[in-house]
């Protein structure tokens, strides 16, 4: 049953608007100032301070510019910390393009794979559909990053420094998308049409040579091997010659990238906690590291964060950082606007709910590099290590509020020693074989 919205009701609304107190104030404030601007709050500038009494030294932050890499710079910014600290390199920053190659490289094969492999059903089923609506981009997860880590190595930013569609990726994957459409309709005929699988195969590696090309030309050619000198803050002289990407990533980096674990804390109800899930169609490297969540309590999810940076380690993390967020001020705190005062009206919505309805999802990764501890222990704010340059928060850093987190943080990445042993032996045990979520699930959604 449908029903429109009658004069009567049209009058009763304007009655109800003319009788709030303040309305006229309030409409002259929005209009002049806009929605935030006019609920912005003092009492949370005060509150969300940026000292802290757990803090990890970091140096300048990175500017991921116009492109949506902040996963990549985030989990390379938690590389680079401890390479400044151990080889007394201040401000050395590892490539962002060099991994960018290989992602859209990966992404590419990754979305005809898929086209492949679901070639018989028809144009219109939802999976086809999540497919063609963003055949790659720029976003990605921990998992992924680290799946090209493994295959790629990494490399310094002077050896492969930015280009154009480094630091604005729009038109790349504008070009990217329609090529890799166009690709795809081929590929489905092939397959539909009784092709043998080697002859789809061969069209393919034609496709992907394509890829490579556009990819030369636009990010530059990645190296397998490569010279780096440097001098160090005692300036001492340091040589590399003929190092390849995997070997720079084992002296310099030195991690045993099995050793950390996608956290979320994901309250919905088709998601039991201290299980560990995928998500379906999601992913880079074919045949690479898989996409895997262990599912936590905020309770235990929060202070495996804290821990981890008592240790003295950063913490990776992905929010929905558009939610109750300042970025000029650098500061994410639930108080930050009073929309309900300023409405009169409730807009609250559970986490779970949240997530259930489509309001909230992570779109953003980040560095954790600090916390503000109570006397008993617990935290009430989180330094923020951001990658949108110097110029919001403060020098880069944001302040997270206790709440903020709680609220819209939905994922950690862990150092697998800080778990307990039953959470070990469940994500050893689980990861195997992980419940797989729809390609839609909200905790399928890229940083």
């Amino acid at each position: 049953m449908t029903k429109e919205i009658t004069s009567k009701e049209l009058s009763d609304f304007q009655k109800a608007f003319e009788d709030t107190p303040g309305s006229s104030a309030i409409k002259n404030a929005v209009a002049n100032n806009g929605i935030y601007k006019s609920s912005e709050t003092l009492a949370s500038k005060i509150a969300m301070d940026p000292t802290f009494s757990v803090e990890i030294e970091t140096g300048s932050v990175a500017d991921q510019k116009q492109s949506g890499l902040c996963w990549v710079f985030a989990a390379l910014n938690t590389m680079r910390h401890p390479i400044q600290s151990n080889f007394k390199i201040k401000g050395f920053e590892l490539s962002e393009g060099y991994m960018l190659f290989w992602d859209k490289l990966e992404k590419s094969n990754f979305f005809y794979e898929n086209v492949i492999n679901t070639a018989a059903l028809p144009i219109g089923d939802r999976k086809v559909d999540f497919l063609m609506t963003t055949p790659q981009q720029d976003g990605g997860q921990w998992d992924m990053v680290m799946a090209l880590v493994e295959k790629y190595g990494v490399v310094p930013k002077s050896v492969m420094p930015d280009t154009a569609s480094r630091t604005n990726s729009r038109e790349l994957n504008s070009v990217l998308n329609t090529k890799l459409r166009k690709n795809a309709v081929t590929l489905r005929k092939l397959v539909n049409d009784g092709a043998s699988e080697t002859d789809v195969q061969r069209q393919k590696d034609e496709m992907m040579s394509e890829i490579y090309k556009i990819l030369v030309y636009t990010v530059g050619e990645p190296p397998t091997k490569f010279d780096w000198a440097y001098r160090d803050d005692d300036k001492n002289y340091h040589k590399e010659t003929g190092i390849t990407p995997q070997e720079f990533f084992k002296k310099y980096v030195g991690w045993d990238i099995d050793n950390y674990v996608s956290t979320i804390n994901a309250p919905t109800a088709d998601k039991p906690y201290n299980h560990v899930y995928t998500v379906e169609l999601l992913g880079n490297v074919v045949g690479g590291r898989q996409v895997r969540h262990l599912n936590l309590a905020i309770d235990d999810f929060k202070s495996l964060a804290v821990k981890q940076l008592q240790s003295g380690e950063a913490v990776w993390f992905g929010s929905d950082v558009v939610q109750s967020s300042d970025r000029k001020l650098g500061i994410m705190d639930t108080k930050i606007y009073d929309l309900e005062g300023l409405f009169n009206t409730d807009f609250s919505m559970t986490k779970a709910e949240r997530l259930d309805y489509v309001e909230s999802m992570m779109d953003h990764a980040m560095v954790i590099t600090g916390v503000d501890l109570d006397e008993n222990g617990k935290p009430t704010k989180w330094k923020v290590e951001n990658s949108w340059g110097e110029k919001v928060g403060t020098k880069g850093y944001f302040v997270m509020s206790d709440d903020w987190f709680d609220q819209f943080v939905y994922q950690l990445v862990i150092n697998k020693d800080l778990l307990s042993d039953s959470l070990k032996t469940t994500f050893d045990t689980e990861a195997k074989d992980p419940k797989v979520l729809a390609p839609w699930d909200p905790m399928g959604a890229l940083a």
